[in-house]
This record gives C-alpha cells, sequence and structure tokens, in this order.
C-alpha cells in the first residue's frame, strides 16, 4: 500500500482518536449479559459511571457464526444473545449517559444490524483474521474501523489493511492483542504496538485479555491511543471465559482513572522547567561563591571561587566569565557574587 493510505488521526462519534488525543477507553461488554437485558443495562451504567469512552457488545446468529461440526460452543452462545430491539434499547440508553455504543457482528447476518443501530465505527474482532471479504464488506460501511488483531502475523496485518483499503476505508485503527483467556505475561508483546506504528499510518492501540489491569496500565504508559477492556458483573460463571479477563464493579473506575492519570504523567513531550520547578530553580541551583574572604578591587581568579546553592546570584555556568572581573567591594568568604560586584 502507498504512504498515506490511511488517516494518522479521526473522530469516532465526534471524540479524536490518535494525533495526541487522550486514549479511547472501550469496555468490552461482549457477552457478559448472557442473554439477560437487565444484566446488559447493569453493564451499560457500569460503563458510564466508571468513566468509559465507549460500550461496546457483539452481535450474531450463533447458527451463521458457527459451523455445525462445533455443536458445543453454538449451544454454549446461543442463550448469551440479544434481539435487535434490546441492542437498540441499549444504545438508547448510551446516548443518554454519554457512552458511544459499539458493536462488532460476528457473521454476515448482522451488518446490517450495524447500520440500524448507527454505530459511529466498526469494531472488528481478531477472529475475522484471514476473512478479507468479510473485512472489505464492513469497511463498506463507511465509518472507521477498528480492528484487533489476536493471531496476527505481519502478513495477516497487511492482508486485513489491504482489505479496508479496498472497501474504501481510510480511517483505521490496529489494536495489539492476544486470543488467550487469560493471557500469560510473558506472551502480551506490547512492543508489538511499536511494530505495527512501524506498519501503517494509522492509530494503534491495545486490546487486553490479561487477569489484571498491568498490561493495560503499560500499554497506556507506551501510547496506546484506544484501549479495550472487558468488564463484568458476574464472577466465577461456568463455561465462561471473559470474567476471567474483565474489569467489574469493584475495580473499573480504578483503571480508567489511572489511564487518565498516566497520560497526565506521560505530559506534553517538551523538553523544558515545568511551571511546578519555578522554586527549585532558586533552591536548588549553584552560584559563583567566594572560596574566601576577598578585599576590594582584587582580580578574581579560579581558586578565588566556588559554586554552591543558592541559585539567586551568578549562575554557575557563568564562572569562568568571572575570572579576571574586578571586585567593585570587598567579599567575605561563603558569600554569592551578584553582577553589581563585578567592575
Amino acid at each position: 500500500m502507498s504512504a498515506g493510505t490511511f488517516q494518522d488521526n479521526f473522530e469516532i462519534g465526534g471524540r479524536p482518536v490518535g494525533g495526541g488525543a487522550p486514549c479511547l477507553f472501550i469496555a468490552e461488554a461482549g457477552v457478559a449479559h448472557f442473554g439477560d437485558m437487565k444484566m446488559a443495562i447493569q453493564l451499560v451504567e457500569l460503563a458510564a459511571s466508571a468513566g468509559a469512552d465507549v460500550f461496546k457488545t457483539q452481535v450474531f446468529d450463533v447458527d451463521q457464526m458457527i459451523a455445525a461440526e462445533m455443536p458445543e460452543w453454538r449451544e454454549r452462545l446461543r442463550p448469551r444473545n440479544l434481539s435487535l430491539v434490546e441492542f437498540k434499547e441499549l444504545k438508547a440508553l448510551c446516548d443518554e449517559r454519554g457512552l458511544l455504543f459499539m458493536a462488532t457482528a460476528h457473521d454476515e447476518s448482522r451488518i446490517p444490524w450495524l447500520e440500524e443501530l448507527q454505530v459511529p465505527a466498526i469494531k472488528v474482532g481478531s477472529g475475522e483474521r484471514n476473512n478479507p471479504v468479510f473485512l472489505r464488506r464492513l469497511a463498506e460501511l463507511g465509518r472507521p474501523m477498528v480492528v484487533s488483531t489476536g493471531m496476527y502475523d505481519e502478513r495477516d496485518v497487511q492482508e486485513a489493511l489491504a482489505a479496508c483499503a479496498d472497501g474504501d476505508c481510510d480511517q483505521v485503527a490496529l489494536l495489539h492483542c492476544v486470543t488467550a483467556y487469560p493471557t500469560p505475561e510473558a506472551e502480551v508483546n506490547l512492543a508489538a504496538m511499536d511494530r505495527l506504528a512501524e506498519l501503517f499510518e494509522g492509530p494503534v492501540g491495545y486490546s487486553d485479555h490479561t487477569a489484571d489491569h498491568l498490561a493495560v496500565l503499560a500499554a497506556a504508559a507506551r501510547g496506546a491511543e484506544i484501549i479495550e477492556k472487558h468488564i463484568t458483573i458476574l464472577r466465577d460463571v461456568p463455561n465462561a471465559q471473559d470474567w476471567k479477563v474483565s474489569a467489574g464493579p469493584e475495580d473499573l473506575a480504578t483503571l480508567i482513572a489511572d489511564i487518565r492519570r498516566i497520560e497526565a504523567l506521560i505530559g506534553h513531550g517538551r523538553k523544558e522547567p515545568a511551571a511546578a520547578e519555578e522554586e527549585g530553580q532558586t533552591w536548588a541551583t549553584k552560584s559563583v561563591v567566594a572560596r574566601r574572604d576577598l578585599d576590594a578591587g582584587t582580580v578574581l581568579e579560579m581558586n578565588d571561587l566556588t559554586t554552591k546553592r543558592p541559585g539567586s546570584g551568578i549562575p554557575a555556568n557563568q564562572m569562568e566569565l568571572v575570572v579576571g572581573r574586578t571586585l567593585k567591594r570587598a567579599v567575605r568568604a561563603d558569600t554569592l557574587l551578584q553582577a553589581d560586584d563585578l567592575n
């Protein structure tokens, strides 16, 4: 693909992504509602109260998504579904609570649902690896795309990006991801975000499947422009895996707040004195000081001088310029020299 194929920053539902904007936090509810609308509403409220930017779920037809040779997966996921009417209700609640509503469509039958739900961006799960026809169809919806890259190698990344470009989508973000629940720490490989940033121009982020928050916070510190983390209300659910890698009512708000703190810690990147250092520039730096008692008329030599705190006299880096100058007045040992002491 040619340089400049993808935009380096864009907006999702009016929220900037990339270009130095705050990281977009996606609270991934997935199927953690287990087909229960009351539980789904609780998940929206959790995401909103914790300060997430996006509430995301998943839409699918079990029989369209999974072949007959995996009947146990069909039956496992069949009850963990909601109707289009219910998803519209969730979207309305998200609108009311100031959340963007997004959904991942896992099969062709649910692509029209994304249009009916008027999602502001298309979230693509890692399971669409090596599925360029489906990716191109999603790209043709004309919305920004956020693509998770679990199980991908670099050739897979290039194939996915080519499919997005073929669908005339130039607003794409890539999320590094590892499709293991939970992901072993030694295999998280956050440095892969750097490689994704080398492979294309668009925003890069991280979709997390670890058991705690360390990898998410580390990704934020590395500059992730989007972060996705599963959320849950329930724990210890049999025949389910997402809860093992999810934040919940007890820790989601703290996680998001810590990400915002990290962003503040990263700062603007210019090397310059901080406003908080103004006082320190006086007490912590050094000035030129008389090493011994010096009479008026003394022509100063290097062995007459030293440097000590505070920095309210002639700066230490000007000591060589002081050598050879003549004192106007007598100066006692350990006294800071000032410019008006010198001829």
